[in-house]
C-alpha cells in the first residue's frame, strides 16, 4: 500500500514537472509548414492536453512538412484554447464531437474520431497524431505513405507485419485477459462483411489512411457483426475503437507497420534497464501511452529538447 501510495506521489510530480516544460511551447513562434489540403492531419483534443497537443502537432509538422490540421474538440475546449491553436497552427480547422454522428457505431471511447477520420477519407489522406507522441527525427515511410496513398500504424516488435487472422486467434487463446481488443481479436477470422485475411495489429495513436479507401457504410457493417459476436456490452468498452481503427487500416490495399524502434510506443516492451537520450537515436517518433507515459522522464526531455529547437529558430 505504502508503495502505491509512493508510486502515486512519483507519477504526479514526474506529470507536474511535464507539464511545467510543455507549456513553454506557447512562447515558440507559429509553425511555418505548406498548407496541403489533400492531407488532413486530426487529433482529439481536450482541454488539459492543450500543450501536450501543440507539442504533438507542432512536432509532427516541423518534421513532415505539409498538410492541413483539423482539431476534434471533445467538448471541453475553451475560446482561450481555440485561439491558442490558432496562434500556432496557421489554417488549422476545428469540428466538435457533437457534430460527429456514429451512425450504428459505438458512441464515446474515440469512435466519433474513427468516424470523423473515415469521413476525411472521402477527400484526403488522413494522418490521426494523437496528443501524446512527438516527433524527434526524419519520417520519410510516412510521408512516403502519403504521397503514396497508403496505409500506416505504429506497431511493435511482435507484430511487425500483417499476420493471419486465424494465427492471431490461435496464439491469443492461451493469453488470459478480458480486454475487449484481444477477445474481438479471437474472433476476427470469423467476420464475413468484410474481407480481411491478415491483420495489422497496431495502434491507433498514429495512423495514416489512405483517400478513398475506406467508407462509413464499411465501419458500420464491421461494427453491428463484431458487436453479434461478442455482445453489445462488451464491444461498447474502451478499447474497441483502436481494434476498429486497425481493422480499417488491415483491410486496405497494401497496409504496413512502420519500422520499430523508429516508431515506438514507449515502454513497449518494458525495458531491463533505465534509458538514456543514446538509447533512442534510432527513434523518430515515440506514443507515450498513459501507463507509463512519465516513466524515467524521457518524455518530459525529449518535449524539452524540442521547444529548445524551436526557439532557436526564432
Amino acid at each position: 500500500m505504502i508503495l502505491n501510495i509512493l508510486s502515486k506521489i512519483k507519477k504526479r510530480l514526474a506529470q507536474k514537472k511535464y507539464n511545467a516544460i510543455a507549456k513553454k511551447i506557447r512562447n515558440t513562434p507559429a509553425t511555418n509548414y505548406k498548407y496541403n489540403e489533400e492531407i488532413v492531419i486530426v487529433s482529439q483534443v481536450y482541454h488539459a492536453a492543450v500543450d501536450m497537443t501543440l507539442v504533438a502537432l507542432k512536432s509532427f509538422l516541423t518534421y513532415f512538412g505539409e498538410g492541413s490540421v483539423e482539431i476534434l474538440d471533445d467538448g471541453s475546449l475553451t475560446e482561450a484554447d481555440y485561439a491558442l491553436f490558432k496562434k500556432h497552427i496557421p489554417h488549422v480547422k476545428f469540428h466538435h464531437i457533437d457534430e460527429v454522428d456514429t451512425g450504428k457505431c459505438p458512441e464515446g471511447s474515440c469512435w466519433e474520431r474513427l468516424t470523423r477520420i473515415i469521413e476525411l477519407t472521402e477527400s484526403a489522406y488522413v494522418i490521426q497524431v494523437d496528443t501524446d507522441t512527438l516527433t524527434i527525427g526524419q519520417i520519410q515511410e510516412v510521408y512516403e505513405s502519403a504521397k503514396s496513398n497508403r496505409a500506416f500504424t505504429i506497431g511493435s516488435p511482435n507484430f511487425s507485419k500483417p499476420i493471419s487472422t486465424q494465427y492471431l486467434a490461435n496464439y491469443l487463446s492461451n493469453i488470459k485477459t478480458d480486454h475487449v481488443q484481444t477477445i474481438a481479436e479471437q474472433h476476427l477470422f470469423k467476420i464475413n462483411k468484410i474481407n480481411i485475411p491478415e491483420y495489422i495489429r497496431g495502434c491507433a495513436a498514429f495512423t495514416g489512411f489512405p483517400k478513398g479507401s475506406l467508407n462509413k457504410g464499411v465501419l458500420e457493417s464491421f461494427s453491428i457483426e463484431m458487436e453479434g459476436m461478442i455482445g453489445k456490452e462488451r464491444w461498447h468498452e474502451w478499447g474497441s475503437e483502436q481494434f476498429a481503427s486497425n481493422v480499417m487500416v488491415s483491410i486496405c490495399e497494401k497496409p504496413q507497420v512502420l519500422p520499430w524502434p523508429k516508431y515506438q510506443n514507449f515502454g513497449f516492451p518494458k525495458s531491463t534497464k533505465t534509458p538514456n537520450e543514446e538509447d533512442y537515436n534510432l527513434t523518430s517518433v515515440f506514443h507515450f501511452i498513459g501507463s507509463n507515459r512519465f516513466d524515467f522522464g524521457i518524455y518530459t526531455h525529449f518535449t524539452d529538447k524540442f521547444i529548445k529547437q524551436l526557439g532557436k529558430h526564432k
